[in-house]
């Protein structure tokens, strides 16, 4: 599991509602850690236990010759901003690598 993903699931329903409302439309945005490094682009979300928000973004490694892809918890998203197309994760790289080695 990825650190920082407990607090996620303290929002608040309408929280998770509105943050995953932001996340459906978020294809090909900049995925940013919370330290501010790039993670990729929103490859797509998945949709398998939650109808009000997605189990799970799926991110696009920025490699052209490599199509390698990672699943992010939806608990680890921060926020998604549209006007500056970024979505941010709650957890940084490092975390991010410990994780889920590339």
């Amino acid at each position: 599991m990825l650190e920082g993903t407990v607090e996620g699931r303290d929002r608040k329903p309408r929280e998770r509602a509105e943050l995953g409302r932001r996340l459906a439309a978020s294809e090909g945005y900049l995925v940013l850690a919370s330290d501010g490094g790039h993670v990729g682009v929103v490859d797509h979300i998945r949709y398998e236990q939650h109808a009000d928000h997605p189990d799970e973004i799926v991110v696009r490694r920025r490699n052209v010759l490599l199509r390698r892809r990672r699943a992010i918890p939806f608990d680890s998203v921060q926020a998604v901003d549209p006007k500056q197309r970024t979505v941010t994760l709650r957890i940084d790289n490092d975390a991010l690598n410990r994780s889920n080695p590339p």
